[in-house]
């Protein structure tokens, strides 16, 4: 029997009131037999901000009811934030999010724990999570003995575009690569993980902070996740929306937006509240029948799901397609949805 799936964007909720946190997106979360999105920030009242980390972000334990109200299943914890007031927060978040009955992957007590899958089963379908981040903080990778997040690092290098002689100031060519054996471990971790389940599913916490482009990284990482054996790729963290790629039939969502992102910085402006939920359903063997829901990003007050024909809507959708297209992905608006699929 098949079942249904909802993947959201980043999520940083710090109002005390977490009631209602989710607005009219309540019921298309909890009509999904599987909810799931990045939780950007640790929920406790211990800690502080560590030192070096020029933005730093903790949550209320109390958003834990509006999370749980929502319909959330379970939550992506590999990221730059969950870290930010030290370790006792997330421990304390593990603790709230196991004590709620909620899933939790990316992150753990050690090692072996942040690189442990989340597996559950819906309808007879068994699906399992695997989280890292490329984005990694000082400190913040888990070790055999301390708490932290489940890391997969990358290496930037930067060389010239033009003779810097005739052409001073021209801006670099960079490159990207993930580390050798952190891929290797990746692959080794899906590999493993395939063998369990009907559905993999693999977060990625990349990109660069306000930019849409994908870099050279994000594919090489992507496209190894889904030939080791990933069903599909979900990416969060450049506080915009970006590309959606598809790679041997399987989507790979470079960045999703903010679902829910109270936080007030100079750097998120209008275009930071543009984000979508990804919709698809899975079967014994796949997902399918993709699609996502335009929505507008909660600042100040839930986040709010937008129709496709209407402005803000219209205006997400184009952006994705501009975005996406070079990928070879179309979208098409059908109802209240968007049909996301590849060109023949």
């Amino acid at each position: 029997m098949n079942c249904t799936m909802i993947f959201g964007g980043d999520i940083a909720p710090l109002r005390a009131e977490p009631m209602g946190m989710f607005g009219n997106l309540v019921p298309v979360i909890q009509q999904a037999d599987l909810a799931l999105a990045n939780l950007e920030i640790a929920l406790s009242k211990r800690g502080r901000p560590i030192r070096g980390k020029p933005i730093a972000h903790t949550g209320p334990p109390e958003a834990i009811e509006g999370l749980r109200e929502a319909g959330f299943d379970a939550f992506n914890l590999a990221n730059n934030h969950i870290l930010d007031f030290g370790e006792e927060p997330l421990l304390d978040t593990l603790e709230t999010l196991h004590a709620a009955g909620l899933g939790m992957f990316g992150a753990g007590r050690n090692a072996a724990a942040a690189a442990a899958p989340y597996v559950t089963e819906r309808k007879g379908i068994k699906i399992g999570l695997l989280g890292y981040t490329p984005t990694l903080p000082q400190g913040f990778e888990a070790g055999v003995n301390s708490p932290g997040v489940n890391p997969l690092r990358v290496r930037t290098a930067y060389r010239p575009l033009r003779n810097l002689d005739e052409y001073p100031g021209t801006e670099p060519i960079i490159d990207t690569w993930p580390v050798e054996d952190d891929l290797r471990r990746m692959c080794e971790d899906v590999a493993s993980l395939r063998k369990r389940v009907n559905i993999l599913l693999v977060y990625q916490h990349w990109g660069s902070s306000i930019t849409e482009r994908v870099h050279e990284f994000q594919k090489v990482i992507g496209r190894t996740a889904i030939d080791c054996g990933a069903d599909a790729v979900f990416g969060g963290h450049q506080h915009l929306i970006s590309a959606i790629e598809f790679y041997r039939e399987k989507p790979i969502i470079h960045g999703m937006g903010n679902l829910l992102f109270d936080i007030k910085a100079p750097f998120l402006t209008e275009i930071t509240h543009r984000t979508f939920l990804f919709g698809a359903t899975m079967a014994s063997d796949g997902l399918c029948d993709y699609y996502l829901l335009p929505c507008k990003t909660g600042v100040d007050g839930p986040p709010c799901l937008l129709h496709p024909e209407s402005n803000d809507g219209a205006l997400i959708i184009a952006a994705l397609r501009r975005l996406s297209e070079p990928f070879g992905t179309t979208l098409r608006v059908a109802g209240d949805r968007v049909l996301v699929g590849r060109s023949s």
